[in-house]
């Protein structure tokens, strides 16, 4: 019996096979990026479509924003698993930019606090096309499929608070991101 491959991983497989030298599928990732706008998502739908439910809305936000980003972060910064989540790629985005580190961190925190205040995952997903296209101009790394799975849970505080882990990928330094032990 064999295992399936979860739907994102196999659109990521997709999309890194679109984009391996000499096996270039330009017209594919270009569409792919066209899930930032609403005015041009359609030409990314036959893509996504084997992966989501096209008439779900918040999942074919979701879907169509990864897919944009996956497609635009390829090839230098796609998919490192372990990078952390938006809140580390937003912190590594403003720590690159020179000036020291508390300055940098204070520079970005305006656009960052407004990430964390939306609400829904569809006014999210708005904010996120100019952190990508950042992340692609500096060459930031960016983990896709944790940031899919962080776009699924948004909403869901009951179950993650996701803006209070980006909240501390951003604010706390790596080496002190490490779960502590607490004494009973």
């Amino acid at each position: 019996m064999s295992e399936s491959v979860p739907p994102i991983n196999a659109l990521l497989r997709e999309i890194h096979l679109a984009a391996m030298p000499g096996r270039e599928d330009r017209g594919k990732l270009s569409a792919l990026r066209r899930g930032f706008s609403d005015t041009t998502a359609t030409l990314a739908w036959p893509y996504i479509a084997p992966f989501c439910d096209l008439t779900n809305e918040k999942q074919r936000t979701i879907w169509l924003t990864l897919a944009a980003a996956a497609a635009s972060l390829i090839p230098q910064s796609l998919e490192r698993p372990g990078c952390g989540n938006l809140g580390a790629t937003m912190r590594r985005l403003a720590l690159g930019s020179g000036i020291s580190s508390t300055e940098a961190l204070n520079s970005f925190e305006a656009r960052f606090r407004r990430l964390l205040t939306c609400q829904t995952t569809s006014e999210l997903c708005s904010h996120l096309p100019t952190i990508i296209r950042a992340a692609v101009a500096k060459g930031t790394q960016v983990d896709a499929s944790q940031l899919f799975y962080d776009l699924q849970d948004w909403e869901l505080r009951s179950k993650r608070n996701v803006p209070v882990e980006w909240a501390r990928g951003y604010w706390v330094a790596p080496d002190r991101t490490a779960p502590q032990e607490v004494a009973p």
